[in-house]
């Protein structure tokens, strides 16, 4: 295989991103096993607030002209979407509103949704063949950053409770969610 050809640049590129930041994951996981769910929840939802930034696909120049329009606005506007969700939830979640875990687990399907259509709608109209500006990184950067906390707060979702018994309240109160 070519060692320039994109899709092998791309499956390097995100492998190597998937690996650190699952590495990265690991390590903070146990820091946010020792929090109540809903402060760890906070912290690992900030990242998904900022996911209005495929938007910059749409403006001129930013994505070559040959790629479809729908597979930069399904991405876009996915994206847009899911940092929505994301910033309703924390918001709940620092005023301690009894809906927060309701609008995490809203956020969590509609973000994985957008997830497996922006891939699916993007690999498969080869955007990597393409040129994507400063969106490359954002697809080997981000989007593994976003794949490896997505899961984090899933598997926190379905855990019960914090098995350190603290209620949070003090981690809360400094404005850490």
């Amino acid at each position: 295989m070519n060692p320039t050809d994109p899709l092998l640049l791309l499956a390097v590129q995100i492998v190597l991103s998937f690996v650190t930041f699952s590495l990265a994951g690991q390590r903070l996981a146990r820091r946010l096993a020792a929090m109540p769910r809903e402060p760890a929840l906070g912290l690992l939802l900030w990242l998904h607030g900022f996911r209005y930034i495929p938007l910059g696909l749409l403006a001129p120049g930013q994505a070559a002209r040959e790629i479809p329009p729908f597979v930069l606005r399904t991405i876009a506007i996915g994206d847009l979407v899911s940092a929505l969700f994301a910033l309703v939830a924390l918001a709940l979640l620092q005023v301690r509103a009894k809906a927060a875990l309701g609008w995490v687990w809203l956020f969590s399907m509609v973000s994985m949704l957008d997830i497996g259509t922006a891939l699916v709608v993007g690999l498969g109209n080869h955007v990597y063949r393409y040129a994507l500006g400063i969106s490359w990184y954002v697809l080997t950067l981000y989007v593994p950053l976003v794949c490896v906390s997505q899961a984090m707060i899933l598997i926190r979702l379905l855990q019960k409770r914090s098995v350190s018994g603290t209620d949070g309240k003090g981690l809360m109160n400094e404005g850490l969610v």
